[in-house]
This record gives structure tokens, C-alpha cells and sequence, in this order.
């Protein structure tokens, strides 16, 4: 298995400054990427629908590759939230060329415990709640062939979304148990 850093794959761009935004792009009101957005998209979830703006090239398109810094996990950008800018809490991964996967990239850099390991030693030691950009090019990846790429991160993808739907499956019988229980109780 080959081993590059992540800086020959990826170009990292930090979000806007939400303060100085406005003013730079002379437009009043601009929808910006927040966590719980972050979250919706984490799990694979639409959530609900939004008019969104599309203005600048910083707004995020469908499909793009957007890491929290503060959760320092990525995720891809859903349909609903399409033209939103991220701010300074968000870093976009543009990708330089087809030499790797997004979907694998997501798996690299959320699941792969090398590059947990790599991420928690660029925290040891300061105060900061993010990786700094030059350290997230440092990054050491495996690179196996784009076939191999493709179906991890399909793998991966498929875990996740099976994982929310089991989480929204519990809840559920959690919330139908208690009403029988409830029921039950009130009937006696």
C-alpha cells in the first residue's frame, strides 16, 4: 500500500468570516453552513427543504466535502444544503484531481484510526479545537487503486446511513414501549 499526504490529493479552504463577509460581498443576507446542518448531512439526512442563495464561490454545492472543525470529522454536502457558505467553524476540501475517492476520503479521515491518531497528536498540547490547515496537508494516507477506493467508501456510506436509520428505529420502539407501558398503567 502506498502512502502520500493529503496535501497531493486536496486542497483545504477555510470558511468565511461571517463578520467581514457581508461587507465583502455587499449582500445583507447570507445562509451560512452551521452545525446542525453539519449533522443532517453527517448522518445522510435531508432534513427539511431551504430556499438557498447561491452568490459566491464560496457557497457549498451538492456533493462537496465539508469538515467541522470542532467535531474535526467530515461529511458530503446534501441537496438542502446547497448554496449555503461556511463560516469560519468549516474547512472545504476541493480536490485537485481524481487520484482520490470523496467518499474515501470521508472514511480516511472520519473512521481510519491511523489518521485519528495523526489528528490527536496535531491537538496534543494546544488550545485550539481545530487542526490547522498545514497540518491537515501532513496528513499520511494510504492510496490503493480508485476501484478499491470506490467500494470502501461505499462501504462506509452505507454503515452510516444504516447506523442512522437503527438510531431512528430505537427511538421509535423506545417511544412506542413507553405509551404501551403508559397505557397499561392508566388502564388499571
Amino acid at each position: 500500500m502506498i502512502k502520500r499526504k493529503m496535501s497531493e490529493f486536496v486542497t483545504f479552504i477555510p470558511g468565511v468570516n461571517s463578520t467581514r463577509a457581508e461587507k465583502q460581498f455587499g449582500i445583507q443576507k447570507i445562509k451560512y453552513y452551521d452545525q446542525n446542518d453539519f449533522e443532517r448531512d453527517l448522518c445522510y439526512d435531508e432534513g427539511v427543504d431551504n430556499k438557498n442563495l447561491l452568490f459566491t464561490d464560496n457557497a457549498l454545492k451538492q456533493g462537496d466535502v465539508i469538515i467541522s472543525n470542532s467535531m474535526r470529522l467530515a461529511t458530503m454536502v446534501g441537496k438542502n444544503n446547497a448554496g449555503k457558505v461556511p463560516s469560519l467553524n468549516f474547512t472545504k476540501v476541493e480536490f485537485k484531481n481524481n487520484g482520490l475517492d470523496k467518499q474515501y476520503f470521508i472514511y480516511l479521515f472520519n473512521y481510519y484510526n491511523d489518521i485519528k491518531r495523526q489528528k490527536e497528536r496535531e491537538l496534543q498540547g494546544s488550545a485550539m479545537a481545530r487542526i490547522p490547515i498545514k497540518a491537515l496537508n501532513e496528513l499520511i494516507i494510504p492510496v490503493v487503486p480508485m476501484e478499491e477506493q470506490k467500494k470502501i467508501g461505499l462501504i462506509y456510506s452505507e454503515i452510516i446511513k444504516l447506523q442512522n436509520k437503527l438510531g431512528k428505529y430505537a427511538i421509535m420502539i423506545e417511544q412506542f414501549a413507553k405509551s404501551i407501558l403508559e397505557e397499561n398503567l392508566k388502564g388499571k
